[in-house]
């Protein structure tokens, strides 16, 4: 099967078991109508939609843990077929990136994208970039990601797809890199996660 291919057999699958938990997860919210556009809403401690969001995130992301709550066979099977991995995020990992972004007049969306993160690795798929944005841009149109963007950072290169079926509904990622930058991301995966660290320090220190 083509890179491409794998790509939008991953994404599909993806949208799939994330609307089925998201639709189980919200539905069972009674607080749900006070939700608005996590679009809109900015991560500031005196911002009363933010503190309302901030009271469900335990639940998200517990019930996210839950192994009778995610359908993981689905991920099991992209893990047995491709170069594909996923994680759900520690609570303890979600509430530092909290603190981090948290009075920078940063909006949700942006900053709680990957409670679940995945990747899919390819071979020169950077070959294919052009023919890669256009796929993405069909699923966008079909509403099967939401958006995405090809980030240039440094040593890392990846292009990052979000989805979310709703503006009240937390996103969730799916990196897909190259084979051959593998390594190079990983790196840069650590140095930014030692940097971010070495900020936080240093503004308690103040």
């Amino acid at each position: 099967m083509d890179n491409l291919a794998i790509i939008e057999e991953v994404a599909i699958a993806i949208k799939d078991v994330y609307d089925t938990f998201n639709t189980e997860f919200y539905s069972n919210l009674e607080e749900f109508g006070n939700i608005k556009n996590i679009k809109r809403i900015k991560m500031d401690s005196d911002n009363l939609h933010w503190q309302f969001i901030e009271k469900i995130i335990p639940s998200y992301v517990a019930t996210l843990g839950d192994d009778s709550q995610l359908d993981k066979e689905v991920f099991s099977q992209l893990e047995m077929r491709y170069d594909f991995r996923y994680r759900v995020k520690l609570r303890e990992t979600v509430f530092s990136k909290i603190n981090y972004n948290i009075g920078r007049h940063r909006y949700v969306s942006k900053v709680l994208n990957d409670f679940f993160g995945s990747r899919v690795i390819l071979p020169r798929i950077e070959n294919e970039q052009s023919e890669l944005n256009e796929l993405l841009r069909r699923l966008a149109e079909k509403r099967i990601i939401s958006r995405f963007y090809t980030r240039n950072d440094g040593n890392y290169r990846a292009t990052h797809c979000y989805f979310q079926s709703d503006n009240r509904y937390f996103p969730w990622e799916l990196q897909i890199w190259d084979k051959n930058r593998e390594k190079q991301n990983q790196l840069e995966h650590v140095r930014h996660v030692q940097e971010r660290k070495t900020q936080k320090v240093g503004s308690q220190n103040v």
